[in-house]
């Protein structure tokens, strides 16, 4: 581990503290003590902290963990890249997991295992480093026609041609390819970039809404969502508002089927260019590119360290049914940066449909450690970390269950 790596153990047992230092810097880390928050606060405000180690408790005889959750909430407040990690007894896991849920990144409880201290700082500053990149890149783009399949470099060629005239487009394709984000790029390319962009849902216009919108998006874009589902009625209202701004309309329906519906003179007005967008199953390698971007995407938006694709994962979603296409896909990437735990996405992530995963014999676990730690996480979960009931269900005493989260980390 590098010697820039710069630990703060905030702890009032000087026995411990020195533990801790001795450990920490044994394996190349800088260590600095403080016996209570006071004294921390003093070396926050003049070293740089990659990881703090905190204890709960810096009154002899409290278990409440008062202070700790004080300083906790002062230092997430103060640095929200901050990465701390609580120490508590065993009678504390409880006020651990709470720590946790007010910002602490993990905890250890004493008297620790060296190997378990170490692994956890070790994670601690690889999070703490992750969070600063995060912070210090640049925002990743949402406004992107990613994709190397033939249809969706066409699409890209057609916009680069016909973004900066003043065209009307008809963006063809399945709900969830992209058809709204072809608008607004056109728009972008455009020499009203700088006007408005307006959006018209046909299902939901009259003569008056029509009207408005267009007037709204005079020297714009006006985008006319859903065209095909336009009241016939409607048609000569529309055409006396084409006008006023460039029109971008979209439709599910080939121009054929579009034609039939809303009237082939309409569709000639608001269709001068046809832009093809194909569902995601028919982009070939497209898949997995776009889940990556999102995920890197998502990541940034909302603050969260980057994490790879395990292999079985990545599989899956290449693999994958999409129905709602790149908008199903986009929302399966983002619930995950949000909800998944681990140090990899795994496919349990994305709730994939079983047809997502290819079929494959299963081999029984048979590690009875891993079986108890899976039940132990499960009975924990279901009953929001009460230890009571949760020990209970397992048919363990709370001192057995202690032991037992002690060992596995939980």
């Amino acid at each position: 581990m590098s010697t820039e790596s710069h630990i703060l153990v905030i702890d009032d047992d000087i026995d411990i503290a020195r533990a801790a230092r001795l450990l920490l810097v044994r394996h190349g880390m800088r260590v600095s003590t403080a016996v209570d928050p006071a004294a921390a606060w003093v070396v926050l405000a003049s070293e740089r902290i990659d990881v703090i180690l905190l204890d709960l408790n810096f009154v002899r005889g409290h278990t409440s963990g008062e202070e700790g959750f004080a300083m906790l909430d002062r230092l997430v407040a103060a640095d929200r890249h901050a990465v701390v990690i609580v120490v508590t007894g065993h009678s504390g896991i409880a006020v651990a997991v709470q720590a946790m849920r007010s910002g602490a990144t993990d905890f250890v409880i004493k008297p620790w295992h060296n190997e378990r201290l170490l692994a956890t700082v070790e994670r601690g500053i690889a999070l703490r480093r992750a969070k600063l990149e995060i912070a210090a890149a640049p925002p990743v783009t949402d406004e992107l026609l990613l994709g190397d399949s033939s249809a969706v470099e066409h699409a890209r060629d057609i916009i680069t041609l016909i973004a900066p005239t003043a065209a009307s487009v008809l963006a063809h394709g399945p709900a969830g390819t992209g058809k709204s984000l072809v608008a607004r790029l056109i728009h972008r390319g455009s020499s009203q970039a700088d006007g408005p962009f307006v959006t018209l849902d046909a299902a939901a216009a009259d003569a008056a809404m029509i009207a408005e919108q267009a007037a709204l998006a005079a020297g714009g874009t006006l985008v006319i969502d859903h065209i095909d589902r336009l009241p016939r009625a409607l048609g000569a209202d529309l055409t006396k508002a084409l006008s006023a701004a460039r029109i971008v309309a979209t439709t599910r329906l080939d121009r054929a089927e579009l034609s039939r519906a809303i009237g082939e003179d309409l569709v000639d007005r608001v269709g001068t260019i046809d832009i093809v967008l194909p569902p995601l199953g028919h982009r070939t390698g497209d898949t997995l590119l776009l889940a990556r971007h999102f995920l890197a995407l998502f990541a940034y938006r909302h603050g969260k360290p980057p994490k790879p694709l395990s292999d079985v994962a990545a599989h899956a979603i290449t693999t994958g049914h999409w129905p709602d296409n790149v908008r199903g896909l986009r929302q399966a990437m983002e619930r995950a940066v949000l909800l998944a735990g681990g140090d990899m996405y795994v496919p349990d992530d994305f709730l994939l449909s079983p047809g997502a995963m290819p079929d494959r014999p299963r081999t029984p676990d048979l590690s009875l450690a891993r079986n108890e730690e899976a039940l132990i996480s499960a009975a924990l979960g279901r009953h929001a970390f009460n230890v009571s009931r949760a020990a209970a269900e397992l048919g363990l005493t709370r001192a057995a269950l202690y032991r037992r989260m002690a060992r596995y980390g939980l």
